[in-house]
C-alpha cells in the first residue's frame, strides 16, 4: 500500500516530510515482538489469537472478516469431528511473496 504524507511528522523515530512517498509492507504486520510473543513462529494455539492485523483494523477492517472466521470455525469443527488427531509430518513451506505471508504447504497426517 502506498501513500503520500500530507504533513511533516515523526514516525518510529524517523522524520517524514509532507510530500514524501511511503510504502506499507504487509509482511511487517503482526511482527511487533512487544505486542506478539515470538512473532516469527507459527504457533497454532497462540495466546490471544485474534490480536492480529490480518484483516486490518478500525474503519478499514475487512467486512468479510466474520465470514472468514465462521468458515474456518466450521472447517475445524468438521475436520476434528472426523479426525480427532492431526499430526504434523514436516516443516511448513512458506509462500514467497513481497505482499502476503503464509504457507503454501504444511504436511499433515490424519490418522483414523
Amino acid at each position: 500500500m502506498r501513500r503520500t504524507a500530507t504533513q511533516d511528522i515523526e514516525l518510529g523515530g524517523k522524520q517524514i516530510k509532507a510530500g514524501d512517498k511511503l510504502a506499507m509492507w504487509y509482511l511487517s504486520g503482526n511482527r511487533d515482538a512487544a505486542a506478539i510473543d515470538q512473532p516469527e513462529r507459527f504457533i497454532v494455539d497462540r495466546a490471544r489469537p485474534r490480536q492480529h492485523l490480518s484483516f486490518g483494523f478500525g474503519i478499514h477492517r475487512c467486512v468479510g472478516n466474520r465470514l472468514a472466521e465462521l468458515q474456518l470455525k466450521i472447517l475445524w469443527e468438521e475436520l476434528l469431528r472426523r479426525f480427532p488427531r492431526i499430526e504434523v509430518m514436516g516443516p511448513p513451506v512458506r509462500v514467497k511473496s513481497a505482499f502476503v505471508r503464509g504457507f503454501s504447504q504444511l504436511p499433515v497426517r490424519l490418522p483414523g
